[in-house]
C-alpha cells in the first residue's frame, strides 16, 4: 500500500512537473506575441505571469512529497493548480492578443484600446475567474503542508 502511495505522489509531481516546463516553454514562446498584440503591456504581463507560474509548479513538484493527504486530496490540488494557472495566463494572453477585458484590469486597462467584441470581454472575464483557483490550491497545500508538521510534533 504505501508503494503504491509512493508511486502515485512520484507520478503526480512528475505531471505537475511537466506542466511547469510547459508553461515555461509557453510563456517564453508568448514574449514574442509583444510586437503583435492590441495592448502590448498586457501581453508582457502574460509572458512574466507565465514564467513565474512555471516556476512555481516546478517549485512544488519538488515539495509534492511533503505534502501527507489523500490520493483524491492530493488530486484536487493537481487540477485546482493546473485549472487557475493555465486560466489565468490563457486570460492574460488573450487579453493582451485582443484588447479585451478593460474593465478587468484597473491599472493597465486604461491603456486597452476600444472595441475588443463582447465575446472577447466575455471569455477573457471568464477565464480570468479561474484564476481564483489558485487560491483554493494555495489553502489546500498549506494544509496539507502543516497537517504532516501536526503529526510529526505529536509523535
Amino acid at each position: 500500500m504505501k508503494t503504491e502511495n509512493h508511486f502515485n505522489n512520484n507520478n503526480e509531481a512528475r505531471q505537475i512537473l511537466f506542466h511547469g516546463g510547459l508553461m515555461t516553454l509557453l510563456s517564453l514562446l508568448s514574449g514574442f506575441t509583444v510586437y503583435y498584440a492590441l495592448a502590448p503591456r498586457i501581453s508582457l504581463s502574460a509572458h512574466t505571469v507565465g514564467l513565474l507560474q512555471g516556476a512555481t509548479l516546478i517549485a512544488i513538484a519538488g515539495a509534492w512529497h511533503l505534502l501527507n493527504a489523500s490520493p483524491s486530496y492530493l488530486k484536487i490540488i493537481k487540477y485546482t493548480l493546473l485549472v487557475g494557472f493555465y486560466g489565468n495566463w490563457i486570460s492574460l494572453q488573450l487579453a493582451g492578443l485582443w484588447g479585451a477585458g478593460k474593465s478587468d484590469f484597473p491599472i493597465l486597462g486604461k491603456d486597452l484600446p476600444d472595441g475588443a467584441a463582447p465575446w472577447q470581454n466575455l471569455t477573457v472575464t471568464a477565464l480570468g475567474y479561474l484564476a481564483g483557483f489558485i487560491l483554493v490550491s494555495a489553502a489546500l497545500i498549506a494544509w496539507a503542508a502543516f497537517s504532516k508538521n501536526k503529526k510529526q510534533i505529536q509523535s
